[in-house]
């Protein structure tokens, strides 16, 4: 606990020195993440409809235009009833998270990779705080902190595989509870649970290859207790894909997934392998030299220093392991996460205008909803931490008795410098004062005002503009026809460059039938007016 605490103190130092103030995220996607959560709560308290939050208006089932953070409802709604704000009350289920997945990191690690105590410790706090995330959501995409689900989800797994091939009814239970969480987590956060699978599919291919002729065995003498847990797994999984199938079916009637241009321009550069990002302490300043800001998208590498002594202690223990004639599972588990780092930059990688995702895009379901493929290294994080220590460990316990001490010694300072490595020093920009403080002064709207604009400075609205609406839709009450999200519905063009905005609001009105009162509220003057 102390451990988690330091780390979480250096990770959300922003919010503890702020008096708990600046918050995770920025005033475009952290808004507009924080504005579906209390959207979530609203629909839990029957004062909205739960698919057709109250923007784009008069447009119904917009909810899958984002992700749905269905799993973070119930308990973003407990940090709601207890008092706190829709902000306060993200940031503190975010930080529950993280100790969630933190002691499920360290049980994972000490139970089944059967790590000493101090390596477990420093691998969870590398899995929980990884650079990569803390920039991920100090830069504004706070819906990665659904991350810290995977480790809870696995550990249910595990626990309910552990008498395997022997499958009781509570084995059978725990597995089912996985699978069914991890078909939530769809509808939770699409880019965690579909790249996750993706890096989980290439680790458990390059272990299966290895293992071909065990595993072959092992399915035909465990047939009946294989047949048995597959059937538990897939029908509790599918269970779990009813909600995403509700709310992003009617997504799928408005738009269809995105081009392979949209991937392309976002895919990261063979350079970006080492684009840690300038906030990095410790590569911050040699990324700012050779590379320079390469922007939200591409500045996810897995820490490049604990990359390398990956690298390095894999190829060099499995040569000793190979020479001795000696293979076991923590080779092979490495292995699969060497496949995991190498595939995962093969596959994503930008040459040209090409990417070898084109594979995928066309063959993978759900592929085409992709626009980011480098945040794929958010989920490659996951295997390198897991495989180093467990080589750093490895490594110790195979060694000769008289060299084992100054390989522990090594291992400590290895770990040491993977962990300040690890350090971003971004700060967050999201204030909990400033946005209440805006809101608070916005008046309530005339009562013949049914429906409402918000005024904008130039030709077209930004997001910004966007998320001003929302949030002033949930302080008085009122839908508003601006709008903010993954996707925009068919003929909304308020942030359309070639058309004015004026004009783009009567088209929506005319093309949408909308005909209730539609006001214009001046966030400068804070003034209501008839549009």
């Amino acid at each position: 606990m102390i451990a988690w605490a330091a780390a979480a103190c250096v990770a959300f130092r922003s919010f503890v020195l702020s008096s708990f103030d600046l918050i995770s995220g920025d005033r475009g996607d952290g808004r507009l993440i924080v504005y579906l959560h209390e959207h979530l709560y609203n629909a839990l308290l029957g004062r909205e409809q739960f698919l057709s939050p109250p923007f784009f208006y008069p447009q119904r089932d917009i909810l899958g235009l984002s992700d749905a953070f269905l799993l973070d409802a119930l308990p973003y709604s407990a940090f709601r009833i207890l008092g706190f704000d829709p902000f306060l009350s993200f940031q503190l289920w975010a930080t529950v998270l993280s100790l969630g997945c933190f002691l499920c990191s360290l049980t994972i690690a000490i139970r089944y990779l059967k790590l000493r105590p101090c390596f477990a410790i420093c691998a969870s706090i590398l899995l929980t705080f990884p650079n990569n995330l803390i920039f991920k959501v100090n830069v504004g995409h706070i819906q990665f902190f659904s991350v810290y689900y995977i480790p809870c989800i696995l550990l249910i797994a595990l626990w309910g595989l552990e008498d395997f091939p022997r499958l009781s009814r509570w084995s059978l239970m725990r597995i089912a509870i996985a699978a069914a969480l991890f078909g939530l987590l769809f509808s939770t956060g699409y880019y965690t649970a579909w790249m996750f699978s993706v890096t989980a599919a290439i680790a458990l291919c390059t272990a299966g290859v290895i293992y071909r002729r065990d595993l072959f065995v092992m399915i035909t003498n465990n047939y009946i207790a294989t047949r048995r847990l597959v059937a538990v797994a897939t029908i509790s999984f599918v269970f779990g894909l009813i909600p995403f199938m509700l709310i992003y079916a009617p997504t799928l009637a408005l738009v269809h997934g995105r081009s392979f241009r949209d991937f392309i321009s976002f895919a990261p550069f063979p350079k970006d392998v080492i684009d840690v990002g300038e906030w990095n302490m410790v590569w911050g300043w040699l990324v700012q030299r050779l590379i320079g800001d390469g922007g939200p998208e591409r500045t996810l590498a897995v820490a490049p220093g604990m990359t390398v002594i990956f690298i390095i202690l894999v190829y060099r223990l499995r040569v000793v392991a190979r020479d001795s004639k000696r293979d076991n599972w923590q080779l092979t588990f490495a292995t699969a996460s060497l496949a995991v780092w190498s595939v995962s930059w093969l596959m994503t990688t930008r040459i040209g205008t090409f990417s070898l995702f084109w594979l995928p895009y066309h063959l993978i379901p759900g592929a085409t909803a992709i626009r980011a493929g480098g945040r794929l290294q958010l989920f490659v994080n996951m295997w390198v931490v897991a495989s180093l220590v467990l080589m750093l460990q490895y490594w110790i316990d195979t060694s000769a008795p008289l060299n084992r001490r100054r390989n522990t010694l090594l291992s400590g300072a290895i770990l040491a410098f993977c962990l300040i490595e690890q350090i971003n020093l971004m700060p967050a920009r999201l204030s909990r004062s400033h946005e209440l403080e805006w809101l608070s002064a916005v008046p309530k709207p005339p009562v013949e005002c049914q429906v409402f604009v918000v005024n904008v400075s130039g030709r077209t609205a930004n997001d910004l503009d966007e998320n001003d609406a929302m949030w002033i839709s949930w302080q008085v009450g009122k839908p508003t026809i601006n709008g903010n999200s993954g996707w925009i519905p068919p003929g909304w063009r308020l942030e359309d460059p070639s058309i004015d905005y004026r004009d783009a609001v009567q088209q929506w009105i005319s093309a949408s039938h909308l005909d209730q009162v539609v006001c214009v509220y001046d966030r400068a003057s804070t003034r209501w007016t008839r549009f």
